[in-house]
């Protein structure tokens, strides 16, 4: 059990490694090629330069900051990725007031979950902490039974854990609310100023600075996804040997 453990961890650990090495090559490909890339699609580049300063004369941004927040609404039962509406907001707002945009509604969808985990319980969650193999996940997430700030920080850090399900889970320990929103959008910044970033440059996806960003976001990705895989391998090991020793000394004891 323990070889066939160990053989899955570096199954995953590799399989992740070649995604993002792979996904990173194509990205330098296409960053060395860019100025051939703009050249070759100038008619795409011109239409969206164009759709860009159409966007920027409307005056309609009020309408569009309340399709926004109906999004934002939907985000809440429904599962887009927050990047998507980061992104779409870096799209037709400046980037300062995107970014401001984004950090209110993102903290209302943080206070809507918590509000939510501590009416309704932790959810999906807390069912998978009680799963008996990652056990041990469950005493590092709950930290003395009212949330590791730790684990809070690096789940928004993360871009593969699901924000709604932290958040109802921290809501369900009854977690300090005002240190959960705080810690909550300070771990999610990084992530919410890239793809803003991204957002304010899609008009133009064969320039330097998106692809460059777009490959900070597979390098992050992969590398925390790697980080997370190869230490829910280890601990995964440390507590079957644990539960081993435990067994065992529990036969020893039955044979007296």
């Amino acid at each position: 059990m323990k070889r066939s453990k160990r053989h899955q961890t570096n199954l995953i650990s590799f399989i992740i490694i070649l995604v993002t090495i792979a996904l990173l090559v194509l990205l330098s490909i296409l960053l060395y090629r860019q100025p051939s890339l703009e050249v070759r699609f100038n008619a795409v580049t011109s239409w969206l330069s164009k759709l860009e300063n159409a966007v920027a004369d409307l005056d309609t941004h009020i309408e569009i900051l309340i399709c926004l927040f109906a999004l934002y609404i939907a985000k809440c039962q429904l599962p887009i990725p927050m990047g998507v509406l980061c992104v779409i907001s870096g799209m037709v707002f400046s980037l300062p007031n995107a970014i401001i945009i984004n950090v209110t509604f993102l903290a209302f969808f943080f206070i809507v979950k918590y509000i939510e985990g501590k009416w309704i319980g932790g959810g999906w969650a807390m069912m998978i902490l009680n799963i008996r193999k990652i056990r041990f996940l469950k005493q590092w997430v709950l930290f003395k039974g009212t949330g590791n700030p730790y684990i809070l920080v690096v789940s928004r850090l993360v871009p593969s854990i699901p924000l709604g399900m932290i958040s109802k889970l921290y809501g369900s320990m009854h977690y300090d609310f005002i240190y959960y929103l705080v810690l909550s959008v300070m771990g999610f910044m990084p992530r919410l100023y890239i793809y803003t970033r991204i957002g304010s440059v899609m008009y133009n996806p064969f320039s330097k600075e998106f692809i460059i960003l777009v490959m900070i976001i597979v390098a992050f990705t992969g590398i925390t996804s790697l980080m997370f895989n190869i230490f829910y391998g280890i601990r995964s090991r440390q507590m079957t040997q644990t539960l081993l020793l435990y067994s065992q000394k529990q036969k020893y004891k039955i044979v007296l």
